[in-house]
């Protein structure tokens, strides 16, 4: 089956061609693209078509950035739906994660997670199939991803590190101006990690209104493949709606998510996690986040989070930071509403 992707990194490149004085219709024709696919926000180009186009405009363009270059030259806008789920939610991560949930959507070869780790939050950015990514992709996905959430977040906030997978270039400066990180290269993985509090941080202009009804829609675009649907996050969406006054259950979320509690638990185990630990992760992170709005009283953020009592969310809070709530809101308080680096 021939796989399709979105035409928004194709217009990208060969916008970034033409400020390089580049004949971005030579570079079309040459790898077999058509024009009018371009034009289209409904159109997909063939895989092997937008790779010849790539391959087409490194050789015309003698750029070896040429892939950085492409992606600032990618308008707010031009993903659409992912574009827009990623800077309405409520913090900065709830775009990244349903962006991350949604990736196939662009590229369905290509696969986006968020893995998070202590006081870390990675944006893991892989080939669906396991291959090897090729040094561009590598480049274009993560440098959009960052001018994204660069420019959605209200607050700046600096990058923990930045890792591909492909040989040092031995040029950094322009990895260094765009992402305001020298990159670690031959690692395991190419990734963006950011400071957990920048991924638990207020966006830039939350809607929450839009934020669902984009959400809704981007699922039922990808109901023709329910496989490309993350489960994990759907059941984190579950697990939250179920928390405000009730302790989530696996089957009140299974009953929610229209399936049974049998069958969601062997769909995990597939995806090696378990319903306790999405929940600890929804709670520790909705925790955190209430923490942060001085208007929300420990009390209603117990009550938010499905805790009996106040007490029994201090013990957790304590397991979870090794710190009280009322100690963690202190600390924040005190911290500087800004960084160096990425904002």
């Amino acid at each position: 089956m021939m796989s399709l992707v979105a035409p928004v990194a194709c217009r990208a490149l060969l916008e970034a061609c033409g400020r390089l004085g580049l004949d971005g219709n030579a570079i079309s024709k040459r790898a077999g693209l058509e024009p009018a696919a371009l034009g289209d926000p409904e159109a997909r180009v063939p895989a092997a078509i937008a790779d010849a186009l790539w391959r087409e405009a490194y050789a015309a363009a003698r750029d070896p950035r040429l892939a950085l270059h492409a992606a600032e030259a990618t308008p707010p806008g031009a993903y659409r739906v992912l574009d827009y789920l990623g800077t309405t939610g409520p913090t900065l991560g709830d775009g990244l994660r349903r962006v991350a949930a949604y990736f196939r959507l662009i590229d369905p070869r290509g696969a986006l997670r968020v893995e998070a780790s202590g006081g870390e939050v990675s944006l893991v950015f892989a080939a669906a199939d396991g291959a090897p990514l090729p040094p561009p992709a590598q480049e274009f996905t993560l440098a959009t991803l960052l001018l994204r959430a660069r420019a959605a977040a209200a607050r700046p906030w600096s990058l923990l590190d930045l890792s591909f997978t492909f040989p040092d270039p031995h040029d950094d400066a322009e990895y260094l101006r765009v992402f305001g990180a020298r990159p670690r290269f031959l690692a395991e993985r190419a990734a963006l990690t950011l400071p957990r509090e920048a991924f638990l941080s207020p966006v830039r202009a939350p809607d929450p209104e839009l934020f669902a009804l984009l959400d809704a829609h981007a699922r039922l675009l990808l109901d023709r493949d329910p496989a490309g649907v993350d489960l994990a996050l759907r059941v984190r969406a579950a697990i939250a709606g179920e928390c405000p006054g009730v302790r989530p259950s696996l089957a009140a979320v299974a009953r929610r998510m229209g399936t049974s509690r049998r069958s969601l638990q062997r769909l995990l185990e597939a995806r090696r996690t378990t319903f306790e630990r999405l929940t600890l992760e929804v709670r520790r992170e909705r925790a955190e986040a209430f923490l942060g709005q001085e208007d929300v009283s420990l009390a209603e953020v117990s009550w938010l989070l499905g805790y009996s009592e106040p007490s029994a969310f201090t013990r957790a809070f304590k397991r979870w930071t090794g710190r009280s709530p009322i100690a963690y809101r202190r600390e924040r308080r005190r911290r500087p509403q800004g960084g160096s680096g990425v904002g």
